[in-house]
């Protein structure tokens, strides 16, 4: 049963993007039979959520670094840095692959000799699972439309929380609609692991098992390329998952519901020992995301997020750099664009063009 329905939610997800795409190729020969350029929109969606800036409108190869500090309610400080490729094919079709590696980030201690004594052990480096994503983007109208493919590859702990132990794979849908320099967000996806979905966020837990993921919100395009983006998420289940985390944080193990007094030392309850737990049970995640971007060169970008998880009852900040090796250009415009835009404005201005 769980198999229909995720073989019925793959092809709810895919007919709509293929029809897109077709929708966008006989758009695109509208325009050029027209002689009119397609709207400028300020940005197209990250595909590299870790390497922000990383995909570009850049043929061929092209690489990232971010490097980033990263405060948790659950674990606090601990230090991240994600190195990812990207290779363009075209303008539509782009793949790439990342790994994020933890440094100096408190895991539970498995010891049982000292664990009473010391709950929590630093773990001085550790690779998460490599992500590997498959992109195709295209212009359907106003929209901008991205599908990705995604999957990972065990290379990540999963006894310390730092992967899930298999082969996962996601599947989604993100739209953008813009209005000047204000974009309207809406993504809907599914797939087997919640580490794919809203994988910018850093997480202390990681699932396997069906769910559907929904994002929608709004980004606002500021001079050279800062942006400020918002948005609302929920994580649903599809059926029975198996949940690892790197810390215990009040759930019951029998039930896998999480009571509001193990959050609350005055009610009595307080924190439970910080243990392994792998868990057999739904897990649900809702809760809203705030991304920044400011560029202080073509190759240097400043990045963080603030993320509020109500559901895991968990507060996440970071703040980190990136450097990309190939930056984007001053001039995205080709010479033919330039031109169409011109001719599109004298067009909608005569009596500017008469006047001269």
């Amino acid at each position: 049963m769980e198999a229909r329905r995720l073989s019925f939610f793959a092809r709810w997800l895919i007919r709509p993007g293929f029809l897109l795409a077709c929708c966008a190729n006989a758009q695109a020969q509208v325009t050029a039979a027209a002689g009119i350029a397609p709207v400028h929109v300020p940005e197209k969606v990250q595909t590299v959520p870790r390497v922000p800036g990383l995909g570009s409108v850049l043929d061929g190869l092209n690489g990232g670094i971010t490097y980033s500090g990263v405060h948790s309610s659950s674990v606090g400080w601990y230090t991240v840095m994600t190195p990812a490729v990207n290779y363009s094919f075209s303008r539509h079709f782009s793949a790439d692959g990342s790994t994020s590696i933890y440094f100096h980030r408190l895991i539970a201690n498995t010891n049982t000799a000292t664990a009473a004594q010391h709950p929590l052990v630093d773990d001085p480096m550790d690779p998460g699972d490599t992500l590997i994503g498959l992109h195709a983007f295209f212009e359907p109208g106003s929209l901008q439309d991205t599908i990705t493919a995604s999957f990972t590859a065990p290379t990540g702990n999963r006894a310390k929380g730092f992967g899930a132990g298999q082969v996962t794979y996601d599947f989604s849908n993100h739209l953008e609609r813009y209005f000047n320099e204000l974009g309207v967000i809406l993504d809907l996806g599914g797939g087997n692991s919640s580490g794919l979905f809203n994988d910018q966020v850093v997480k202390d837990y990681n699932s396997v098992g069906g769910l559907a993921h929904f994002e929608s919100g709004l980004v606002y395009w500021f001079p050279r390329r800062t942006y400020v983006e918002a948005v609302a998420y929920e994580q649903l289940p599809l059926g029975t998952q198996t949940v690892y985390r790197t810390v215990a944080r009040g759930e019951n193990r029998a039930t896998g519901n999480t009571r509001a007094e193990d959050h609350d030392p005055g009610k009595g309850g307080g924190n439970p020992p910080p243990v392994a737990t792998t868990v057999t049970t739904v897990s649900e995640d809702n809760g809203f995301t705030v991304f920044m971007g400011l560029p202080f060169t073509r190759n240097v970008i400043l990045n963080g997020y603030y993320n509020r998880s109500l559901r895991q009852h968990v507060d996440t900040v970071s703040l980190g750099m990136t450097y990309v090796l190939r930056g984007r250009p001053k001039n995205r415009l080709s010479m033919i664009d330039r031109a169409l835009r011109e001719a599109e404005a004298a067009s909608q201005n005569p009596a500017d063009t008469q006047s001269k």
